[in-house]
């Protein structure tokens, strides 16, 4: 008798041990097929701050980034916000103060990196709506077309062929554009992304002084690591490669200058320590 009660407390044991589980794998599993924002709604519209909530959570997770497409373009795409941390059940990802952006209808996109830097990706429509706030215009002459007619083709190293001179960075905020000279050569002209209002790059005459094939840049709002070809010129600012959005010619950085990451490398490469960095507007 004792056996039989034994035997059966056993088994008893053993498969509540395998439902505990079969349930925690499943909700591991309800967690990240839920991945997405959940609020805002779709189509939801949106004024001053607005609390954005979603799941974000992989296997492999590395992290999760929040960036709203204008006029749901890919290549006008702003960073928001990211994190490092999961965020394996519903819970609030940032707050966004939407007066910062243009009226009309964007997309809320929320990328979940793998460790092997493979991502998902979640799209919310939604419209912005504040009061005597401008709407973004999609004309031709708009700073997206500017941007496309300054990406240079970069079939060698720069300044090949050119002869040698002082070798400096010029940085135009008003036209968003960089320039880098050789001499009186210009041997890079291409547009960039500086600080956006609230976060402006630093005007002024200034040297390159630490230079980083990649660096982990952490601030106010962000936490972007590898981030590549990057050079210092003043405290935290720098210029360096960029390839969480493809928004060259707008401002939207947190100060620093960002270029396309090809262009970024070039410019490092030729670019030496103490070369000067001129940003006025």
């Amino acid at each position: 008798m004792r056996t039989t009660i034994h035997i059966s407390f056993t088994v008893l044991m053993v498969s509540l041990v395998i439902v505990f589980f079969w349930m925690n794998t499943r909700t591991t599993q309800a967690a990240t097929e839920s991945n997405g924002v959940v609020t805002p709604t779709v189509d939801a519209a949106l004024q001053g701050l607005t609390e954005i909530t979603g799941v974000a959570q992989h296997p492999t997770f590395r992290k999760w980034q929040l960036d709203i497409l204008l006029n749901g373009e890919e290549k006008q795409a702003v960073f928001i916000a990211m994190s490092e941390k999961r965020q394996p059940e519903l819970g609030v990802l940032t707050t966004v103060d939407t007066t910062l952006y243009p009226n009309g209808n964007h997309h809320l996109r929320l990328r979940v990196v793998h460790s092997n830097l493979n991502y998902d990706e979640y799209f919310t429509p939604i419209t912005i709506d504040n009061p005597n706030a401008p709407s973004i215009t999609t004309g031709s002459d708009d700073s997206s077309t500017q941007a496309q007619s300054l990406q240079p083709t970069l079939s060698g190293p720069l300044g090949e062929g050119i002869p040698d001179g002082r070798r400096w960075i010029e940085v135009d905020i008003s036209d968003q554009t960089l320039i880098a000279w050789q001499g009186d050569t210009s041997v890079l002209r291409t547009a960039i992304s500086s600080g956006r209002t609230q976060y402006p790059t630093v005007r002024g005459t200034y040297q390159v002084r630490t230079k980083l094939t990649l660096e982990r840049m952490i601030g106010p709002g962000y936490d972007t690591p590898n981030v590549p070809w990057t050079m210092y010129f003043f405290r935290g600012y720098a210029i360096h490669g960029a390839y969480w959005h493809d928004n060259f010619g707008t401002p939207v950085s947190h100060g620093c200058v960002n270029m396309r990451v090809e262009e970024a490398k070039a410019l490092y490469d030729w670019a030496d320590l103490g070369s000067e960095v001129v940003v006025h507007d």
